[in-house]
């Protein structure tokens, strides 16, 4: 997968026009090969802690490496798809969605909600601004990057491997379908498209500013289609349903105020949710689909324990 998401975007700058129109820096190159070098370093690592390998002096040498990276080695295995997905997400911070596809969307997705709501959604909720509920709908924003590896923390913890494997591959899967996505269908939001037509600003106190700067500071321009800040707690939910049901409802309460968060806050339109809410089960479906077909995949797992 790391080797066919550099190949492919080494790909993209050779056979498109576009790649003869920028400079193209070293600091490009090293962000497409880094997911090649995060897993050349992963093989490295196995390959150091193989207990299997030379003989004598050399075995007992390679067992006491073994022992001692295993665990470590095991950690960066399961955690492999966040080195990943931060491989995939930096390449965008070169300005690279725009250099394959220089055409926005906002307008198409801006008239796409106008035909929905006969207006766009972030004009309409003007006359509800309040500091408060900015301040209560920005912390939820921003709880997106804890939620996530909260849960798949959780199963970590508990030895759940099934769970938490499956989750990390609905995650990789759901991301990739979000990254390509923002190379095919390039926004910014409502919040820069129409910035200067708003009547009032986003009032919101010390709280509001503080989670602002993280996420301008963290945040590429062009993540708009689809809202992957309510297609992944989605994922997440139907992951919950599956192995924690209990949970499942204070999931969809989550997904919920994370969808009017988006839209109040002014990052995402509406079809930017409505869109979240088809890929979220494609990539649950295309996980379970592939996953079907891993070689080993129905003997290497336990039963799956409900509660």
């Amino acid at each position: 997968m790391a080797v066919g998401i550099s190949a492919s975007l080494v790909l993209l700058f050779l056979t498109t026009r576009l790649f003869h129109t920028f400079s193209f820096g070293m600091l490009d190159f090293l962000f497409i090969m880094l997911p090649v070098g995060i897993l050349g370093l992963k093989s490295l690592l196995v390959m150091l802690t193989s207990s299997k390998t030379g003989k004598g002096e050399n075995s007992d040498l390679m067992t006491f490496l073994g022992q001692f990276f295993y665990p470590f080695v095991r950690i960066f295995r399961d955690w492999f798809p966040f080195l990943l997905l931060s491989a995939c997400y930096f390449s965008l911070y070169t300005n690279l969605i725009l250099r394959v596809n220089p055409h926005t969307a906002d307008a198409i997705l801006a008239r796409i909600d106008a035909a929905l709501l006969g207006n766009q959604a972030a004009f309409l909720l003007e006359r509800w601004i309040h500091p408060w509920i900015t301040d209560f709908l920005s912390v939820i924003y921003f709880s997106y990057v804890l939620f996530l590896p909260g849960v798949a923390l959780y199963f970590y913890l508990a030895n759940e491997e099934e769970a938490f494997h499956r989750l990390m591959m609905g995650y990789m899967a759901m991301i990739l379908m979000g990254v390509s996505s923002y190379i095919l269908v390039p926004a910014v939001g409502p919040e820069k498209f129409f910035a200067d037509r708003f009547t009032r600003d986003l009032q919101g106190r010390m709280l509001t500013q503080g989670v602002d700067y993280i996420i301008n500071a963290a945040r590429v321009s062009h993540d708009c289609f689809p809202s992957l800040h309510v297609g992944i707690p989605l994922l997440l939910s139907l992951y919950l349903r599956r192995y924690r049901r209990k949970a499942f409802i204070p999931s969809l309460v989550y997904v919920a105020l994370m969808c009017f968060a988006t839209i109040y806050l002014r990052f995402h339109y509406v079809i930017d949710v409505v869109a979240a809410f088809a890929y979220a089960p494609a990539a649950y479906y295309l996980n379970e689909f592939l996953l079907a077909r891993w070689p080993g995949e129905q003997t290497s797992r336990s039963p799956i324990q409900v509660e």
